[in-house]
C-alpha cells in the first residue's frame, strides 16, 4: 500500500499528469476522467486502501497542495460569509474558536487514491448558516481559499454530511492541511475539502468550482465519475 500512496501523493507525478490531462479538449478530458477515476477505484482495491480504517499516522496523512502552501497572517486572518444571506459576517480565528465545537473521527478519499483517517476540530457549518441565516434563492456555497482556489457545495449536501469548518487536525494546527481553516465534507473527495478558506459566498444554482470546470464530477461525491 505504500508504493500506491507515495504514487498518489507526488507532486511532480501529479503536475506531469495535470498538464498532460488539461492539454485534452473538455469534450475528450471529461470521459477521460471517468475512465481514471473508474481505475483509481480498482487500484484502491487492489492495494487495500478500501480496507484502510484504522487512524492514518500523522507523518503518513496525504496532502495535495497542488500549488503550494499560501502564507496567511493569522493576526488579520477572518472568514466573511456573504452573498444570499440576511446577516453578512466577518469571524475572526478567535472568535471562531469561542464558538461551539465538535471534534470527531473523519475519512477523507483523494480523487487521486489516497485515504486519510483523522481527527478534526472545528465548527459546524449549520451553526455558522444559523448567524448568518441564508435566503430564500441560497441554493448552494462557494467556498474561496488564500491561494485563489474555490469550489461549490449544495446546501442540502452539507447539511446532510454535517459538513464543519475545521481549525485543528489531530489536535494540531498545520498550514499544510488548511490550517487557519478547511472545510470538512464528508462524503466527497478531497478536492471538495477547500483549505485556507476566506470566504462562503452563499449563491442561486450550481456553478461549477476549480476543478469541476476542468472536468471532475461537480458534487464530488465518493465514487462520482460525473
Amino acid at each position: 500500500m505504500g508504493w500506491f500512496r507515495r504514487i498518489s501523493t507526488s507532486r511532480p507525478v501529479l503536475r506531469l499528469i495535470y498538464y498532460v490531462w488539461v492539454a485534452f479538449p473538455y469534450p475528450v478530458r471529461k470521459p477521460l476522467t471517468a475512465a481514471g477515476i473508474f481505475g483509481v477505484l480498482a487500484m484502491k482495491k487492489v492495494a487495500g486502501v478500501n480496507r484502510q480504517n484504522k487512524p492514518t499516522p500523522m507523518k503518513d496523512l496525504g496532502n495535495l497542495s497542488f500549488w503550494g502552501v499560501p502564507e496567511v497572517d493569522i493576526d488579520r486572518y477572518s472568514l466573511e460569509l456573504m452573498g444570499e444571506i440576511d446577516k453578512p459576517l466577518r469571524l475572526s480565528l478567535a472568535e471562531l474558536r469561542n464558538m461551539d465545537s465538535e471534534e470527531r473521527p473523519i475519512r477523507m478519499d483523494c480523487v487521486g487514491g489516497f485515504r486519510n483517517n483523522s481527527s478534526m476540530k472545528g465548527v459546524r457549518l449549520s451553526t455558522l448558516f444559523e448567524r448568518a441565516q441564508p435566503t430564500a434563492a441560497a441554493e448552494s456555497a462557494v467556498f474561496h481559499c488564500a491561494d485563489g482556489y474555490y469550489t461549490t457545495h449544495r446546501l442540502d449536501d452539507l447539511a446532510s454530511s454535517d459538513a464543519f469548518m475545521a481549525y485543528e487536525i489531530n489536535g494540531q494546527q498545520i498550514d499544510r492541511f488548511g490550517y487557519p481553516l478547511r472545510l470538512v465534507a464528508p462524503e466527497t473527495y478531497g478536492y471538495k475539502w477547500a483549505k485556507w478558506v476566506v470566504r462562503i459566498e452563499l449563491v442561486t444554482g450550481f456553478p461549477k468550482g476549480y476543478w469541476e470546470q476542468k472536468g471532475l464530477p461537480s458534487r464530488g461525491r465518493v465514487g462520482d465519475l460525473w
